[in-house]
């Protein structure tokens, strides 16, 4: 019997998660052991549906795509909380954060996209971390600790015009 070639997934946002979702739909884990690094402590979700999580409308259980049971239903490994730390292509390994090392003979980089902070006075401290009160809206940590911060606020403001802008402002 053939030994199953090793793919390592880096990212378990929508793009990566709906690749292998897709690619275990069809029968890849016949042909496929899969392993994904992710950086969030859960399976994927709808980012689009994070303003209705700010507004209170969505609980975060609600916009889970794939819990994290699914990953192991499917026979997928997910690292869930592991970002990957860097990848040795001469030795075809990834290594994750936490020291782990996965092989891999085919490797899929699906990272997705980083929010853009503008160079504006007043939103860092002198070590570069952000004020308190500043925060990103991309995860559904980030809203937990908007939540959690909004509680004793009165006033917001929204800074970008983007989807999850937009809808952030909406949900406030």
């Amino acid at each position: 019997m053939m030994r199953k070639e090793r793919l390592v997934v880096i990212g378990n946002g929508m793009a990566g998660a709906r690749f292998v979702e897709e690619l275990t739909r069809r029968g890849g884990t016949r042909r496929f052991e899969i392993t994904i690094f992710g950086d969030e402590p859960h399976g994927n979700y709808n980012r689009i549906l994070l303003s209705g999580v700010l507004a209170g409308n969505h609980a975060a259980k609600d916009i889970l795509i794939n819990p994290l049971s699914w990953y192991e239903a499917n026979g997928v490994k997910l690292h869930a909380g592991i970002r990957a730390e860097s990848i040795d292509l001469a030795a075809k390994q990834v290594i994750g954060i936490n020291g782990i090392v996965e092989p891999y003979d085919k490797l899929l980089i699906a990272t997705g996209s980083r929010p853009l902070v503008p160079p504006l006075d007043g939103l860092t401290t002198d070590t570069g971390g952000f004020k308190p009160g500043v925060f990103l809206f991309r995860t559904l940590d980030d809203c937990d600790r908007i939540l959690a911060y909004a509680r004793g606020a009165r006033r917001a403001a929204v800074i970008g015009g983007g989807l999850l802008g937009l809808e952030a402002a909406r949900g406030f």
